[in-house]
């Protein structure tokens, strides 16, 4: 038994499967560029936190040593404009840059210049007591550091120190009072380090500049600066971090090799390896296909086996066919070369009532054979129908009862029913049906007609003698008649069938009816009506 036709459940689109791996392919590299962005934010974050810390530190021993010293006035300083947030009391917590979304770096930091005034004796002997405490620093945190006074010059550092950073603009902003930081162009001369090396090897330097206030007052800078880790070597650090970045790739690539496979290649493999089978005449390849894949596949494949369906249908068909029609065309062929035959032999001794019977015979057999042909001619118009259109029910029913005027034919239906099928076809189905009820002496015909939002259901029911029960199995079946003695071909109804089957409708007797009654089913809208 031939299996039915794929089971229908959603499927995605070739181009939607397409589109879906194009954009996992722009979006991986993307994802690990993102992946790196965020790492490399993650170290810069960590770099400028060291920075507020050590600065935060400094800038607490810097405003001690200045509030000890009884010579510095701070009426003429700048007041600093840093808030005090209600939430966190009296803490001002300071927060790093976000490297992420504005990453802009600016050139190398500029020279120190000669300072306009140069810082007082106070200002230097307080660098001067802090440089030990920054070498010392340095030595752990691989930082730089410059302690500037409230006019931006140098007071202690490991050089420039007299010197004067006033146009750095973070330290001009640190001079107003607020914290800034900011990434700075690193310019090399020596090769990049080994991973292994103390040298970062970056290309960048992140600098801070952290007020120091008295009282409210700026009395000096912090101005601290650090190289980033290098993000290779943080990545070589944190092997795990990578090993599972890369897990996810291949874990991505292989996701996508499978969404072809899956959608594309098997479906292809499995549609040849189908075909290969049908063509050897395995029917039982005629099945849907266990993985359909994208939508335009699993029609395609449903079209293939449907054609395949149809052509071992056909083939069956044609075989059954063929055999019946032997059969059937041989009866009276092989009557008529009898009886042609005997009129030969017997020649003049044959009396003129037996020649006249013999001729009889032969008339009757040829007038069979034409009646077969006719009915193969019909059979075959209806296995293939060529034309295609609509007609008015009204237009058919005037056909009918010119044809079958010893028919009485009433109609409980509208007259303008538009039918999806051609006057001609519409002749062939129903024309053999009133044949039939003509045979089985019948004297009245109804045709009634209901509709439902799909199909149109065409019921005949004739007052003639009926169908056994024993008959109404077979009455479809080519050459099955019950008036072979009267010139019965057997091919009426199945013809009728034929024709209903090339519309997609369906044919039924229905025996549970007082009269004989037929059931035509046809859809509003078929292949075949344009």
């Amino acid at each position: 038994m031939i299996a039915a036709a794929t089971k229908k459940k959603w499927r995605p689109t070739l181009g939607l499967v397409v589109v879906a791996v194009l954009l996992s392919v722009l979006l991986l590299p993307l994802a690990i560029i993102l992946f790196f962005r965020i790492f490399e934010h993650q170290i810069f974050q960590q770099t400028e936190n060291a920075l507020i810390a050590q600065s935060a530190v400094l800038s607490a021993v810097m405003s001690q040593m200045v509030e000890e010293q009884e010579q510095i006035s701070l009426d003429d300083l700048v007041s600093a404009e840093r808030s005090v947030s209600v939430e966190n009391g009296p803490y001002t917590p300071i927060a790093p840059r976000n490297y992420l979304f504005s990453a802009k770096t600016y050139p190398r930091r500029a020279k120190a210049r000669e300072a306009a005034e140069a810082p007082s004796e106070v200002m230097l002997n307080i660098g001067s007591r802090l440089s030990p405490l920054l070498m010392e620093t340095q030595k752990v945190t691989l930082a730089g550091f410059r302690v500037l006074d409230h006019k931006g010059n140098v007071i202690a550092g490991r050089s420039e120190v007299g010197l004067s950073l006033r146009h750095v603009e973070e330290v001009q902003t640190a001079l107003s009072g607020q914290y800034r930081s900011v990434l700075r162009e690193r310019i090399s001369d020596e090769p990049a380090p080994a991973l292994t090396s103390l040298s970062r090897g970056t290309s960048t330097r992140i600098f801070s500049a952290m007020p120091v206030l008295v009282q409210g007052k700026v009395v000096g800078v912090i101005y601290a600066s650090r190289t980033p880790s290098n993000t290779m070597r943080q990545l070589f650090k944190q092997w795990q971090v990578v090993a599972i970045a890369a897990a996810f790739t291949l874990l991505v690539t292989t996701a996508i090799g499978f969404v072809f496979l899956r959608v594309i290649t098997k479906p292809i493999y499995e549609l040849i390896d189908r075909t290969q089978r049908i063509s050897s005449g395995d029917t039982q390849a005629i099945a849907p296909l266990k993985h359909n894949g994208t939508r335009e596949f699993a029609s395609l494949a449903d079209s293939f086996l449907a054609m395949a369906r149809k052509i071992s249908e056909r083939a069956d068909y044609i075989s059954t066919f063929a055999s019946h029609a032997a059969h059937e065309l041989k009866s009276p062929v092989t009557a008529t070369k009898g009886a042609v035959e005997l009129l030969l032999e017997s020649g003049d001794d044959m009396s003129k009532d037996q020649r006249t019977r013999f001729l009889n015979n032969i008339l009757q057999d040829s007038n069979r054979l034409s009646a077969l042909l006719d009915r193969l001619r019909h059979l075959a118009r209806a296995d293939n129908p060529k034309s295609s259109g609509t007609l008015h029910l009204g237009e058919l029913l005037d056909h009918l009862q010119s044809h079958y005027e010893q028919l009485v034919i009433e109609v409980d239906c509208e007259r303008d029913q538009i039918l999806p099928i051609t006057l001609e076809n519409a002749e062939i189905i129903f024309s053999n049906l009133l044949e039939n009820a003509v045979n089985h002496g019948a004297s009245k015909l109804t045709i009634k007609v209901e509709e439902t939002p799909e199909t149109l259901l065409f019921y005949t029911s004739d007052n003639g003698s009926g169908i056994s029960e024993g008959n109404a199995g077979k009455i479809f079946d080519l050459f099955f008649t019950t008036k072979r003695a009267e010139g019965g071909t057997g091919m009426g109804l199945g013809i009728v069938q034929s024709m209903v089957k090339s519309h997609y409708g369906t044919v039924s007797y229905l025996p549970d009816r007082a009269e004989t009654t037929f059931l035509v089913e046809l859809p509003k809208t078929t292949a075949n009506s344009g």
